[in-house]
């Protein structure tokens, strides 16, 4: 039993509140004066006291998933990684392999049904490191290879990639592993034949976007020659965030619809080659929350790469840092008509639909279902839209985890291989 299987915490709780019940029943039996009485009064209230918080502790641990198995609690989860690729070059006109470091783990599932285990029946997570030359944004991500991708049947065919955004409560680079447990949830449906066999790279949102260091030999007042922010000095973007899903001008801290609109499909393109679509056709995106917003925009705005795309709990007005940001960090500097471009629903309303399907995903008692209906009512061909409402408040992709299989069959539906 793991630490947050649903039977330990009952245990633990049954266990905590026996002994409470305990201390109650015989704490008149040890009222006495004496040093014995004493000592035993104080183990009582000791013991009930530990039983308490350890509930407490698991119950925080089982809603933000700190540590998923005892193996991550107790460091003995270390992740194998053999290194098959390394580039160290840095050129701005770099080939696709250039733009990444690439990485084999063992994080994908196992089959425990008695048969030796192997990529062939349970797939491989990859962890890549990508620079992104148009962006000036790096990024980790992993990659879950379906055990399709290493049969000789797929040996000469392109399978379809699902790009995956983490967000809001669950931006986490591991989210879609730990929280979402996706390729078990794959694993569940495919049999089945509900998912076609896909690449799922799964990422932060653009709050997990870092940007590129400068090269060796660039001081501080140098300027860079790559993408992100052409013309500032790297003194002064080098550090900087921009946590938002959009290209603002003269921003510092790189462009992050550059990066997942082009960088990423280019650095994939080289880490696997000759095995992914060439054309918009075989690319879905899907996010979850400030990732379902991002997106639901890749597809509309980008819609020569993405042919699809799922909003999980997204919003679709106009992107804000947050709320955080001060007035004089707008991130549209006061431009009126910027900030409404960047307004999905204002777009829908007054800019040509790009052919492109979306699908809306929203929970019955959170804040975004309204905004998803009236998403689905302004969208107009060649775009279409779709909206599914589940019931509760799910507010993390823990909670989403058993209502992906629908998600994932409807994007399955609007990708092709080649």
């Amino acid at each position: 039993m793991e630490p947050t299987s649903m039977t330990f915490l009952v245990l633990v709780c049954g266990a905590a509140v026996a002994c409470v019940a305990a201390v109650v029943v015989l704490w008149p039996r040890v009222a006495g004066t004496g040093h014995r009485a004493l000592l035993t009064r104080s183990g009582m209230l000791v013991a009930a006291q530990a039983s308490l918080t350890t509930v407490v502790v698991l119950l925080a641990n089982s809603h933000f998933v700190f540590y998923a198995t005892w193996n991550d609690l107790f460091g003995s989860d270390v992740v194998k990684v053999k290194v098959n690729q390394v580039q160290p070059s840095r050129g701005e006109d770099s080939k696709p392999s250039d733009l990444v470091h690439h990485a084999t783990t063992d994080l994908a599932p196992r089959r425990r049904d008695g048969h030796e285990h192997g990529v062939r029946r349970d797939g491989r997570v990859d962890r890549l490191e990508i620079r992104g030359p148009r962006s000036g944004l790096n990024a980790e991500a992993y990659v879950y290879l379906p055990p399709q991708y290493f049969q000789p049947a797929y040996a000469k065919k392109r399978l379809p990639v699902l790009v995956l955004i983490s967000g809001g409560a669950s931006d986490d680079k591991m989210a879609w592993l730990r929280q979402a447990r996706l390729p078990e949830e794959v694993g569940r449906a495919e049999p089945k034949g509900r998912i076609q066999p896909l690449v799922y790279v799964m990422l932060r949102s653009a709050r997990g976007l870092t940007p590129t260091p400068p090269s060796p030999g660039e001081g501080p007042g140098k300027v860079s020659g790559g993408a992100a922010g052409r013309g500032a000095p790297h003194g002064r973007s080098h550090g900087a965030r921009n946590p938002l899903c959009i290209d603002a001008p003269g921003r510092p801290g790189g462009q992050p619809e550059a990066f997942f609109a082009q960088d990423l499909p280019l650095a994939l393109a080289g880490a696997y080659p000759g095995r992914l679509p060439e054309t918009r056709k075989g690319w879905g995106v899907a996010g979850f929350a400030t990732g379902g917003h991002c997106a639901a925009r890749l597809a509309m705005l980008h819609s020569d790469r993405f042919i699809a795309a799922a909003s999980i709990n997204g919003q679709f007005n106009t992107p804000t840092d947050g709320g955080t940001a001060a007035p004089a960090a707008d991130p549209y500097g006061a431009s009126r008509p910027f900030r409404l471009d960047n307004d999905l629903l204002w777009r829908l309303e007054h800019v040509t639909p790009p052919p492109v399907a979306v699908l809306t995903a929203a929970s019955s008692d959170g804040t975004d279902a309204q905004q998803a209906e009236r998403f689905v009512a302004l969208a107009k061909p060649p775009m279409s839209a779709e909206k599914t409402v589940f019931p509760g408040n799910l507010g993390t992709l823990k909670q989403w985890r058993f209502h992906l299989a629908p998600i994932l069959e409807w994007l399955s539906a609007h990708l092709r291989g080649e």
